[in-house]
Parts: structure tokens; sequence; C-alpha cells
């Protein structure tokens, strides 16, 4: 199983996190958005791509689970400015059932759904 996201073909409104300074930057603000109380914190989350039309990434855990993540975009330089309760997140499970949610938002989006 692939917990890289390169086998995704990646349909819009979701996209492949692509570029070298994107990629940190990201991955910084959602480690910076998990406080100790959040039940992603020491999951060792990864984030692999991100929608274009709102705040939500999609993560791979240490375990291979795909979730989502909607990003606050909390700013300062201590983590977790919204203890417990923020970012809302949810499990999409394995990637075959991440790539049949984003199926379902392309569609949604193109206006087809």
């Amino acid at each position: 199983m692939d917990t890289t996201g390169e086998d995704i073909e990646w349909e819009q409104p979701w996209r492949a996190i692509q570029f070298a300074a994107e990629i940190p930057h990201v991955q910084n603000q959602l480690e910076r958005e998990l406080s100790a109380q959040h039940p992603l914190y020491g999951t060792e989350a990864r984030v692999i791509g991100r929608r274009i039309d709102n705040d939500d990434v999609v993560a791979v855990l240490r375990d291979g689970t795909y979730v989502n993540v909607h990003l606050v975009w909390a700013t300062g330089s201590s983590p977790g400015a919204f203890p417990g309760k923020y970012p809302s997140w949810f499990t999409y499970g394995h990637q075959d059932q991440f790539i049949h949610a984003m199926q379902a938002d392309a569609a949604e989006y193109r206006g087809e759904a």
C-alpha cells in the first residue's frame, strides 16, 4: 500500500502537495495545530494532498490510515493554539476509501452531484 499519494490520480478539488516550498509549510502548520489533547497528536500524520477550494488536507497516519484535517491556520509559535477541539478531522480509512471520497468530491465540484 502506497502512503505517499504518488499512485493517486488526483481530481479537483483535490491535488497533491506539489511544490518543495509548500510541503514543509503545510506539514508544519498541521503539526502546529495538533495539541497534545488532539486525537491525531502523536500519530505522525503526514500531509500528502490538499483541496483547492477550502482548508482541508489529506494526511496519512503512521498506521496507513487516511484522514481529512480542516486546518484553521492558527498563528503563533505555540503548538495547539486550539487545544483538543480544532482542527476538525475525520477518517477515510484506507487509500481506496479516500479515492472514492475524492471522486465524490470531484463530481460535486463539477456540479454533477
